[in-house]
């Protein structure tokens, strides 16, 4: 039903655009033969008008006909449209003032058929007018063409920006708050998107034995895919990660997405485990940089993590290891994605940041909001990547 409503549609709009086309013709002819024919004296002829409308209907119909008719070889890639059109509108207007020459002299329009000498003297000139009038019509076709393009461009644009913003939307309503607070810890994280959804997210989940699970990711790739991706990662490693240590945590889900990612798809991903009673922590990384512990006395230290670092899905089976602290009051843990440290600097021609200067602006942070806006002032305007951070604080 809506094809053939749409098909009804594009009839009638068809049918309208040549009616208009005919009885702009027939202005343009009825037009021209009034500039010709009237007198010095402004007397007017209206069988002359009427002669100059019925060429100018009949040279559209036949410039129109021929134009249907050759369409294959207008259209062929070896045939310059332009130039072959211009000799279908020769030939179409000649013909159509001809016929249109036999019908007024028959009905008494004008004076009598065209002798050889006028007949010679006219063709010309009116073959010229029609070629005019031809290529200005196909200009007009060309420009209304690209311009309903244009709005329906447009129209798309906007339906996919809006589209984004609804993706956005539900994604950051899928990320904890940012913000949360529990006996013995308090926790703050950002996610910045380089475009409106994110690759990277992070995660805050309670585990059966109490302990907070931690997560911070960046997914290959950015926009609609790696958020995707993003959001099957987050549903499933709070399962995962119930009963099993971080390093068993990830050669589980290393395990599971290798054969569902693509080639050049992963996920980068830093889990820690956190003990609220005793501030002590776990940590496992498959990709990520060093998270750092910032101690409540101000020295700042990266907590590494030995053996393999391979992004969760490169390979199916990997043997991650784990580290383990202990944060006392007052200490933090910072985990970052890749992007703030290597954003790249104002102008630095694409210089990134860099670990050690970003370590630097960490030391210097007494926030969260206060490192992304150090970044933010070393860096260039214009994220290049998501940028996400998440800090824990132990609290009495």
């Amino acid at each position: 039903m809506a094809a053939e409503t749409s098909s009804a549609a594009a009839f009638r709009t068809l049918c309208a655009n040549h009616v208009r086309g005919a009885l702009i013709s027939m202005g343009v002819g009825a037009g021209i033969v009034f500039l010709v024919t009237v007198d010095e004296t402004g007397g007017l002829r209206p069988g002359h008008i009427l002669y100059g409308a019925l060429t100018g209907m009949l040279a559209y119909v036949f410039c129109a006909g021929l134009a249907w008719m050759f369409r294959g070889w207008l259209h062929s890639p070896r045939v310059p449209e332009k130039a072959a059109r211009a000799g279908l509108y020769f030939v179409g207007g000649v013909a159509a003032w001809m016929l249109a020459n036999a019908i007024a002299s028959s009905l008494g329009l004008i004076a009598g058929p065209l002798t050889a000498h006028s007949l010679a003297r006219y063709l010309p000139v009116v073959g010229g007018i029609s070629l005019l009038v031809g290529l200005l019509f196909f200009t007009y076709d060309l420009l209304q063409d690209r311009l309903r393009a244009s709005v329906e461009r447009l129209k798309e644009a906007e339906f996919a920006e809006k589209e984004l913003e609804l993706a956005r939307a539900i994604q950051q309503r899928i990320l904890p708050p940012p913000e949360i607070t529990g006996d013995g810890y308090r926790i703050v994280a950002r996610n910045l998107p380089a475009r409106f959804v994110a690759g990277d997210f992070y995660d805050v989940f309670v585990l059966p034995d109490g302990s907070v699970g931690i997560v911070v990711a960046d997914v290959a790739g950015k926009g609609i895919g790696a958020s995707l991706i993003m959001a099957t990662v987050k549903a499933t490693l709070p399962f995962l990660a119930a009963g099993r240590p971080v390093q068993e945590t990830l050669r589980e889900a290393s395990r599971r997405l290798a054969p569902r990612l693509a080639k050049r798809e992963f996920v980068a991903l830093v889990l820690a485990r956190y003990e609220p009673e005793t501030g002590a922590f776990t940590l496992a990384n498959a990709g990520l940089p060093d998270p750092y512990i910032l101690r409540a006395d101000g020295t700042v230290s990266a907590v590494v993590v030995p053996g393999s670092r391979f992004p969760l899905g490169v390979r199916g089976e990997v043997a991650y290891d784990a580290t383990s602290g202990t944060l006392g009051h007052g200490d933090r843990l910072l985990l970052v994605s890749d992007g703030l440290p290597e954003a790249p600097v104002a102008g630095g021609g694409g210089e990134p940041l860099g670990y050690e200067r970003f370590e630097r602006l960490v030391a210097g942070a007494a926030s969260l909001d206060g490192l992304i806006a150090a970044v933010k002032a070393a860096t260039e305007p214009t994220l290049s990547d998501d940028w996400t951070a998440l800090m824990l604080e132990r609290r009495a």
